[in-house]
């Protein structure tokens, strides 16, 4: 089977001639082979645009006589958006250095003799792949960046039978951002990309790759049999690390406290992994952009199964206006008989968001035993809890189960705007 991480291909380019100075070369043809790289030469009457998307090189090596001759023909020159080629020109005889300089400047990357040996020439491959290797690395991780990444995917769309990307991005890490600070942030990346690494080496399994796409976003390209024991690999490793990130305080609290306009508190989860996948099993894909629009958007579909809102408010009008609004904008929503039935109207619609007016139930007293009863529903299907209320000390509502304290008075949006945002927040 061909393996995840795609061959490494040079592509010589003949000109007019049939003979290949590269491919006739035995020895060199052998030195390549052995660190997996194959030449493949093709003459000037082949569109090199078709050859170059077909084989995606790392390096193209133009003849001098082919070079000179089509220094502004789009197909010699051609660079596709996934393929970003080293052109090598070969050239006859040894160059002065103004020469060669001009070569530079009509676009060649390097030069070489024809006369050098296989040794040379493998070394120049050699050091001109380790060159573009490291380019190809985000500077932050040190994994494979986005173009490399995407060369990736595209070799798995195109030439394998069975694979699956997983897509993976870390909730919560704004606030956390926001709370600690760039470079605090900046080392959360550091330590997420080593236990994805660490996760996959764990895993014991034959075939995959790590990318990382920018910021806090990563792509494993796996085989379909092995999603499930990456996924509780990476999940269960990365809960290792939030000590090491948080104040024993946060940490020991299981949340810490942001700040929203309009005197808005929000009880923030710790740093979790948020993670969507697609496989080939799904669907045909166009490209690899589809491919990661696809694990994103899977991610959304399996947070949006749940819309449900529950309301306990005293004004009956302002109630109904927002269960009106609520399903107006996709959410399933219902307005609650009174804190006696609430209980039972829980356990039968089962909701993601329960807004309650905490002055009905005089202030944050009140308040308390009724969270203590609805912690059961936090832990069973992720109930959320929305505070709007005139009775100030957001710390007592956020310590003793909130999720969001909304003061009195405030806007109707306002409240729209967090019933959207705990939709897809993990507390």
């Amino acid at each position: 089977m061909v393996g995840l991480i795609p061959k490494i291909f040079v592509l010589h380019l003949l000109g007019d001639t049939e003979n290949s100075l590269i491919a006739s070369n035995k020895e060199l043809i052998t030195q390549c082979q052995s660190e997996d790289i194959e030449i493949v030469s093709s003459n000037e009457k082949e569109d090199f645009k078709q050859i170059i998307r077909k084989y995606r090189p790392e390096i193209v090596v133009i003849e001098e006589e082919l070079f000179k001759a089509n220094i502004n023909n789009s197909s010699v020159t051609y660079r596709s958006k996934s393929c970003q080629p080293f052109k090598l020109v070969f050239i006859n005889s040894n160059l002065s250095k103004e020469e060669t300089l001009e070569y530079f400047r009509k676009g060649a990357d390097d030069v070489i003799s024809k006369d050098s040996k296989a040794e040379e020439i493998f070394l120049k491959f050699f050091s001109i792949l380790r060159r573009k290797a490291v380019l190809e690395l985000n500077l932050l991780t040190s994994l494979p960046a986005i173009n490399r990444t995407y060369t990736v995917l595209e070799h798995c769309r195109n030439n394998l039978s069975d694979w699956a990307g997983i897509h993976i991005d870390i909730l919560n890490f704004q606030s956390y951002g926001v709370m600690y600070g760039v470079s605090k942030s900046d080392n959360v990346i550091r330590e997420a990309a080593q236990s994805l690494t660490q996760s996959l080496i764990n895993s014991k399994v034959a075939k995959y790759f790590l990318g990382h796409l920018g910021r806090d976003n990563f792509l494993i390209l796996c085989e379909t049999d092995a999603l499930d024991v990456i996924i509780r690999a990476v999940k269960r490793d990365f809960k290792l690390l939030l000590q090491k990130l948080y104040k024993d305080s946060d940490y020991n609290n299981g949340y810490i406290i942001s700040s929203a306009p309009n005197k808005v508190r929000r009880k923030e989860g710790l740093l979790n992994l948020n993670i969507g996948y697609c496989s080939n099993i799904d669907r045909n894909f166009l490209s690899g952009t589809d491919i990661i629009e696809q694990a994103v958007k899977n991610k959304k579909l399996a947070e949006e199964k749940n819309k449900r809102v529950l309301i306990m408010e005293s004004d009956e009008d302002f109630a109904l206006l927002l269960e009106e609004t609520l399903v107006r904008e996709g959410n399933e929503a219902r307005v609650s008989s009174g804190a006696n039935n609430l209980i039972k109207e829980i356990e039968e619609f089962m909701p993601r968001t329960l807004i309650i007016e905490a002055s009905k139930l005089d202030g944050a007293q009140s308040f308390v035993p009724l969270c203590q009863k609805l912690q059961r529903y936090k832990d069973e299907f992720g109930l959320q809890i929305l505070v709007a209320t005139n009775v100030s000390g957001y710390q007592n509502f956020l310590a003793n189960g909130a999720d969001v304290y909304i003061p009195k008075p405030y806007e109707l949006e306002t409240l729209l705007k967090e019933v959207r945002r705990l939709r897809y927040t993990h507390v």
